[in-house]
C-alpha cells in the first residue's frame, strides 16, 4: 500500500465523496477524545436497540393487531418477529465485519462501506434518535398522538443530534491539521539532514 493518497479527480461530487471517505476514515479508526467516543457510541447503542427491539416490535403489532386482512396469532406474530430480529442481528454483524475489513483499504466497496456508515450515523443522530426522543415524550404516529411536549423533546434531541454532527466536523478539523503540521514539520527536518 502507497503511502501517497489515491488520486481523486476534482469535480464536486467526487470531491464530497472523497472528503465523506476521509472523514469516515478518521471517524471510524483515528484519534479520538472521551467526547468523540461517547458521541459514536451512544448512537451505536441506540440503533441496536432500535433494530432488535422496535422494528420486531412495529412488526409484531403490524402483523397481528394493525392490519385487519391479516391478523396472524399472537405465537404466529411472535415467530415472525424473532425471525426479523435474528435476521438484523446478523445484518449488524455483516457490517460490523465489512467495517473491520475495510480498515486501511481504498476503492469504491471499501469506501462505500464507509460512507454507508456516515449516511447510517446521520440517520441515526437526526432522524432516529428524535424519533425515539418523541416517542418517550409521549407521542406516537401510530395511532396518531401528538402533543406539545413529544414534539418539543424530538425537536431539542434533533438540535443535539446536528449540534454532534458540527462538533465532530471541526474535532476532524483540528486532529488532521495537528496531524498534518507534525508530517510537515517531521519532513522539513528530514530535508536539512
Amino acid at each position: 500500500m502507497s503511502t501517497y493518497p489515491v488520486y481523486r479527480p476534482r469535480g464536486g461530487v467526487n470531491r464530497l465523496f472523497g472528503w465523506a471517505d476521509d472523514f469516515m476514515n478518521w471517524f471510524l479508526y483515528g484519534h479520538e477524545t472521551w467526547l468523540v467516543a461517547v458521541l459514536k457510541g451512544v448512537p451505536l447503542f441506540l440503533f441496536v436497540y432500535f433494530m432488535l427491539t422496535y422494528v420486531p416490535n412495529y412488526l409484531y403489532y403490524l402483523l397481528t393487531v394493525e392490519l385487519p386482512f391479516i391478523r396472524f396469532t399472537d405465537d404466529v406474530g411472535f415467530l415472525l418477529a424473532n425471525g426479523i430480529a435474528g435476521g438484523n442481528f446478523a445484518l449488524l454483524i455483516l457490517l460490523a465485519v465489512g467495517i473491520q475489513a475495510s480498515r486501511g483499504r481504498s476503492g469504491f466497496g471499501w469506501s462505500f462501506i464507509r460512507i454507508f456508515v456516515l449516511l447510517n450515523y446521520l440517520f441515526t443522530v437526526l432522524l432516529l434518535v428524535p424519533l425515539l426522543a418523541f416517542n418517550l415524550a409521549g407521542g406516537s404516529f401510530f395511532p396518531m398522538r401528538i402533543t406539545l411536549q413529544s414534539i418539543a423533546f424530538g425537536m431539542i434531541v434533533a438540535g443535539l443530534g446536528a449540534a454532534s454532527c458540527v462538533y465532530l466536523y471541526f474535532e476532524y478539523r483540528r486532529v488532521t491539521r495537528r496531524d498534518a503540521d507534525e508530517a510537515a514539520r517531521r519532513s522539513s527536518e528530514l530535508a536539512r539532514r
